[in-house]
């Protein structure tokens, strides 16, 4: 997962030349310069997208099959657990219950690893080099868009904050519902025969509707978090485009190391000011995968608690976990699936 992370950074600096190529012919152009000047730097422009797409491309596929092998381990191990758990033990949890973390909740780790992660990286990596390469053009420039960067982190951390404590609640009643549902399917017969169906639906739509307040909660706080996120970064932006265009009216010489701002320099900083708050969006955007991931890695890992009781024998017999084999490319599990299996594709 690193190794692709890297990867998904590296594309995002590749932004840097294509920028600093589309500035330039842009200021050519302004400068009379004829097609002939302008077709070099569209052909590097071209060749780096390419390059930034085949990197995306090649860094997810490496990520995905890491995160998919390394689900594939937390399920075995609480899969392991769960059946070599003894029948008396009062901590086993409810079969649906368990169901629920181990077919919906789990996959909330598969985004959490995928996306959270490779977003860190490129928060760490990205906004320092962008102000690097702003920085010989305007100092005010880059001590707008370095004084703008901090607000972001500060207010998703005290919004992440609950929505942690939103997800974890409403994974759990998740759980709860799924297993209150299959405990009554499995004893229907007697709930028909002593008349308590009625009761049982009553008591599954309450469950239901809380499930719904805990969801409806959870959307607030993403909500949130996505208006402050783009408030603080339009700012951010507007602020650094407002500078540079009075710069180049001449309204305003500071801030520019002595020499005004050319054309060039100008459209430069303005290319890399969005690209500035980008991985900083994404990664405030990851946080709620990062909650929910969280919330179910704590789940599938209370599955898999070495202190619960076991049957005798049952932990020399149980085979010991392996990881999950990363997934096979589309074309050779097309051509090595059965009749059956690619019809359900």
């Amino acid at each position: 997962m690193r190794r692709g992370a890297l990867l998904q950074a590296l594309a995002g600096l590749l932004w840097l030349p294509q920028a600093a190529l589309l500035a330039l012919a842009v200021a050519r152009l302004a400068e009379g310069g004829g097609l002939a000047e302008m077709l070099w730097p569209a052909g590097l422009v071209a060749l780096l997208g390419l390059a930034r797409a085949g990197l995306e491309a090649r860094g997810g596929r490496i990520a995905f099959a890491a995160a998919r092998a390394l689900l594939g381990t937390l399920r075995a191990e609480a899969l392991t657990a769960l059946a070599t758990r003894s029948p008396l033990d009062a901590t086993r949890p409810a079969s649906g219950a368990a169901a629920s973390v181990l077919a919906e909740q789990a996959e909330a780790v598969l985004p959490y690893l995928l996306r959270f992660r490779a977003a860190r990286l490129r928060a760490t990596l990205l906004p320092p080099l962008i102000l690097l390469a702003i920085l010989p053009f305007s100092w005010l420039a880059a001590l707008a868009l370095l004084l703008a960067a901090p607000l972001i982190p500060l207010f998703m951390a005290l919004i992440g904050l609950r929505a942690k404590a939103a997800s974890e609640a409403r994974l759990l009643e998740l759980g709860g519902m799924n297993g209150f549902l299959l405990d009554r399917l499995r004893g229907l017969a007697s709930i028909r025969a002593l008349g308590a169906v009625e009761a049982t639906a009553t008591r599954l739509r309450a469950q239901a509707e809380s499930l719904r307040e805990r969801s409806m909660a959870v959307l607030r706080i993403a909500f949130l978090s996505s208006a402050v996120m783009e408030l603080f970064s339009a700012l951010g932006v507007a602020l650094v485009a407002v500078y540079v265009g009075f710069h180049l009216l001449g309204q305003l010489e500071a801030g520019s190391w002595g020499a005004p701002l050319s054309l060039g320099g100008g459209l430069f900083i303005l290319l890399l000011a969005p690209a500035f708050f980008e991985p900083l969006r994404e990664m405030c955007a990851a946080r709620h995968d990062r909650a929910a991931g969280e919330a179910a890695l704590g789940a599938l890992r209370a599955l898999a608690a070495p202190d619960a009781l076991a049957l005798p024998g049952a932990l020399e017999a149980a085979p010991a976990p392996r990881p999950a084999p990363p997934p096979p490319s589309w074309p050779r599990a097309c051509a090595s699936a059965t009749p059956a299996r690619r019809a359900i594709r």
